[in-house]
């Protein structure tokens, strides 16, 4: 085999290596951040529990564990998949090389008869010494010193190849030992979400005999909802004036200076951005996907866009955000540099803060204190306020919604997974 198929075998067997270590870890660190949603869901139903009546908050967290639980088992499918795939290569590989071996072994055989037959020094030197010339001569001495090496590779070669085998046997007893493991894992998951299901059926019977509170819910969150959107889009159109009023005003400066005449300002919802706005913008725009949450812990009990309520899928509802269930006593935190341009009620316990990141926003709502104030200069992951907690329902959520100047984007879209 040539020295460059060698090197393309190896890095070929290096990069497949690789990337079931990678594919691995991928997974693994799927499985973790899972578990530990789910964890945290069970803790904040506990906390829903106290009371004594079913309620929408227990409901939609029940839904949440209950997908969580889904991918979950998804992701041990996947895994379980791999390990087949690793299980029935490795057995391939093993009865490869158990074939190799044995034709080593049968090649070596034929060596050692060779060579008892011609064992003796007397027959080596009469073979030398036979030769017609010296050049024959010393053909027929690397001959036999050749025939020696042959002798000494094919040992090293079984040796190697054995040595593979047990390796391969190996990885396939510890392939076989995570896989019972994982399908172990598997079952007690399924057995958990057909309990979970249970019980979410058994809330939602129970809470469609309150459809009156549950429709006079929707009214009042739908109600707050319009208001704090009235609230945003009024903060939004504020700072694109302010910042077209600013970029107008340095215009007009250096056209002055120049002597030139000031360029005319767009009439559109373009931000006119300095260039550090524009840095941070770039900065945040880059960090999409890896936003830390504006909660320490929590898990999404109601995702963006259109969906059902989770009591009745007759009922749509529309989040112009997500909103995230969280323990009690939890603090609201920036998700990124900027700063504070709006802090404002919308009901008596429903503080809400704005925060400006260059041509983007970041809004959080239902706050039943906030410790910033308009102008407030803040940083990743500082404190904004505490998160309100409704005693009636043992709920704590905040409403975080994220706009590009007047575009409404998916928060979970740009937070870390």
């Amino acid at each position: 085999m040539k020295l460059k198929h060698i090197i393309l075998l190896f890095t070929l067997l290096l990069s497949a290596l690789c990337g079931e270590a990678q594919s691995k870890k991928s997974l693994q660190n799927q499985i973790d951040k899972l578990q530990k949603e789910i964890a945290t869901a069970n803790k904040l139903l506990k906390e829903t529990s106290k009371n004594k009546q079913a309620t929408t908050n227990e409901v939609a967290l029940l839904n949440k564990k209950i997908d969580q639980r889904k991918q979950l088992i998804a992701v041990y499918n996947q895994r379980i998949a791999e390990l087949d795939k690793l299980i029935s290569d490795g057995e391939k590989n093993i009865k490869q090389m158990n074939g190799e071996i044995k034709k080593l072994r049968h090649e070596y055989a034929q060596m050692v008869t060779f060579a008892y037959k011609n064992r003796s020094s007397y027959d080596k030197l009469v073979f030398l010494f036979a030769s017609d010339d010296f050049n024959q001569a010393f053909r027929r001495l690397r001959y036999i010193q050749q025939f020696s090496n042959a002798r000494r590779n094919k040992v090293n070669q079984i040796s190697e190849r054995e040595k593979k085998v047990s390796a391969e046997v190996e990885n396939n007893r510890k392939a076989r030992a995570e896989q019972a493991a994982l399908l172990q894992d598997e079952k007690q998951q399924q057995e958990a979400m057909n309990k979970e299901k249970g019980e979410l059926n058994n809330k939602i019977a129970s809470l469609k005999k309150q459809e009156g509170k549950i429709q006079q819910d929707i009214k009042n969150k739908k109600q707050q909802s319009q208001k704090l959107q009235k609230k945003i889009d009024a903060i939004i159109a504020e700072e694109i004036r302010k910042a077209k009023e600013k970029a107008a005003k340095e215009a007009a400066e250096a056209a002055k200076k120049s002597g030139k005449p000031a360029p005319k300002t767009s009439s559109n919802d373009v931000m006119a951005l300095t260039p550090a706005e524009k840095a941070l913008s770039n900065n945040f725009a880059s960090n999409k996907g890896k936003l830390p949450w504006p909660t320490p812990q929590g898990v999404i009990s109601s995702s963006f866009g259109k969906h059902a309520h989770p009591v009745s899928d007759k009922i749509v509802v529309t989040n112009n955000g997500i909103d995230i269930a969280t323990p009690p006593g939890t603090m609201a935190r920036s998700v990124f540099d900027g700063e504070v341009v709006s802090v404002s009620k919308i009901t008596a316990t429903n503080n809400v803060v704005i925060i400006r990141h260059g041509e983007y926003f970041t809004v959080y709502s239902n706050l039943e204190s906030v410790s910033v104030s308009k102008g407030t200069k803040v940083k990743t992951k500082q404190n904004i306020g505490k998160i309100y907690t409704d005693r009636e329902e043992n709920k704590t959520e905040l409403h975080f919604e994220l706009y590009q100047v007047k575009e409404r984007k998916d928060p979970a879209q740009w937070l870390a997974k």
